[in-house]
């Protein structure tokens, strides 16, 4: 607003700096950049003081601060501000109330703001109107701080919405308007275009006080020279670093590419591993059947044909051995020497067929099997072992009773032969789903050097042959002895 504007002969002019509000002319609505308070403060002081010596209206809506330091500032300039806000003259409010008076669900609400901020200016002139003898309408000088608060608080877009509901305003009603901004809310580079939304809502823009300080125009001319070199510099930069972030870009698709290209190729070697372990198991399993099926083969040919000839062989000679009684003495002695080593051969070669297959585990079922060999082991071995099976234990299928059997005969000859217990445990148990089979000892355990601490042959072929059921094998071993577990659902191999 001009210096006329507030200006009337019968008063004297009050000094006005340079860049001071007043020098903008006839405006509707200015903004102010500003760096410090006391800045902000002095303009203010200036452009409210004037409006009220002219007998116009003022209204201020700032935060307490601002407003306990604009009273105060009036009142030693000689202003009456306790019987112009008394008056309704002069208008000072709280700006976060009057904000949240307009606000709704986070946006200024045009119909709102109308009724609160136009109530205010009404009754501003009306209070103007008739502590005035003029003929001439009042104008209305107003300060306000809201869109600041709302800037502050993150709500770029609602500041905005702000300053448009004010610019609508003010087609209907007359005022002169400015509003304020501290230059640090703007002090990101991706605060620009926001910064050219806030000023294109204005018909008067007013740098900080770094500029609006200088007095000569050479010194305006030198400044904003400086200004266009450090744009033009930061257009440099930004040049610069756009460039530099599209070759990074490039770099990380490249990369990216490289990547996904080493990705798939992983992808194709695990797949094509774990095609190699399906096969692998897959022929272990087959190997497994044929050499269960060749075990079965071979003990019945030991066991119908062999043993049976050897038996025919033993009782040939033990006939024989009677014929020769009154015979020739050492004829008779290697009769008999022959017939007892028959019938060693026959015990090791029965006792063979058993162990490859013991016609036990088929005809009488597992417990029984079970019951057999331990009592075998325990004579061969002289280890003691205690056979723990449910009397009502019935029948598995013939492939999960072989599975169940292979692992306690395995884990017994790993007792044997690499714990040094003279005790070991076999516990059968089944429920409604699931068998299981546990061997324990207490030996040494596995140490870290024994064949058995990797998964050698016996376990990775116990593992395997229970995987293929849909078992599982679990080995447990410290000091104080080792424990071997096989869990098996029931139901069909």
């Amino acid at each position: 607003m001009s210096t006329s504007t507030f200006q009337r002969a019968e008063f004297a002019p009050t000094p006005v700096n340079k860049g001071s509000w007043s020098l903008h002319g006839n405006h509707q609505h200015g903004v102010q950049f500003y760096s410090q308070d006391k800045f902000l403060l002095e303009e203010l002081c200036e452009y409210i003081g004037n409006a009220l010596r002219m007998g116009d209206a003022a209204i201020v809506v700032a935060t307490e601060q601002h407003r306990n330091a604009l009273l105060q500032s009036l009142t030693s300039q000689g202003l009456d501000v306790a019987r112009l806000l008394e008056q309704g003259q002069f208008v000072a409010a709280d700006a976060r109330t009057v904000l949240d008076a307009f606000m709704l669900e986070g946006s200024p609400n045009e119909d709102r703001f109308n009724h609160v901020v136009g109530g205010i200016i009404a009754k501003a002139i009306a209070s103007a109107n008739s502590d005035s003898a003029r003929s001439e309408r009042p104008r209305v000088a107003i300060f306000g701080e809201m869109v600041a608060l709302l800037w502050a608080e993150g709500k770029a877009e609602a500041a905005i919405r702000l300053e448009q509901l004010w610019n609508g305003l003010a087609r209907v009603e007359s005022f002169s308007l400015f509003c304020a901004y501290p230059m640090s809310c703007f002090e990101r580079e991706e605060d620009a275009g926001l910064f050219l939304k806030v000023c294109n809502e204005h018909t008067a823009v007013i740098p900080t006080e770094s500029y609006t300080g200088l007095v000569s125009e050479d010194e305006r001319l030198r400044t904003i020279s400086q200004l266009q070199q450090k744009a033009k510099a930061l257009e440099t930069e930004a040049a610069e670093h756009k460039r530099l972030r599209q070759e990074l870009e490039l770099h990380v698709q490249a990369r990216t590419s490289e990547l996904q290209s080493k990705n798939a190729q992983l992808v194709d070697e695990v797949k094509r591993r774990e095609n190699a372990e399906i096969s692998l198991r897959t022929l272990t399993s087959q190997l497994m059947l044929i050499r269960d099926d060749e075990r079965r083969r071979v003990a019945h040919e030991l066991h119908e044909s062999t043993a049976q000839l050897l038996a025919t062989l033993s009782m040939n000679l033990s006939v024989l051995g009677n014929g020769h009684q009154a015979g020739n003495v050492d004829e008779a002695r290697l009769i008999a020497e022959s017939a007892a080593l028959v019938q060693g051969l026959l015990s090791e070669v029965r006792q063979l067929s058993n162990l490859l297959h013991p016609p036990t585990l088929d005809e009488m079922g597992l417990a029984s099997a079970l019951q057999w060999y331990s009592e075998r082991f325990a004579q061969r071995t002289d280890i003691n072992v205690t056979l723990e099976i449910p009397k009502d234990f019935g029948r598995l299928s013939r492939e999960k009773e072989i599975a169940i059997f292979r692992v306690v005969q395995e884990s017994l000859a790993n007792v044997h032969q690499h714990s040094g217990s003279h005790t070991a445990t076999v516990r059968l148990s089944k429920s409604a789903s699931h068998v299981c089979v546990q061997v324990s000892d207490l030996g040494r355990g596995i140490s870290p050097r024994s064949p058995l601490s990797s998964p050698g042959v016996g376990i990775s072929g116990m593992r395997e042959r229970l995987r293929r059921l849909g078992g599982v094998l679990n080995v447990h071993s410290s000091g104080r002895g080792t424990l071997v577990t096989a869990d098996l659902p029931i139901g069909p191999a």
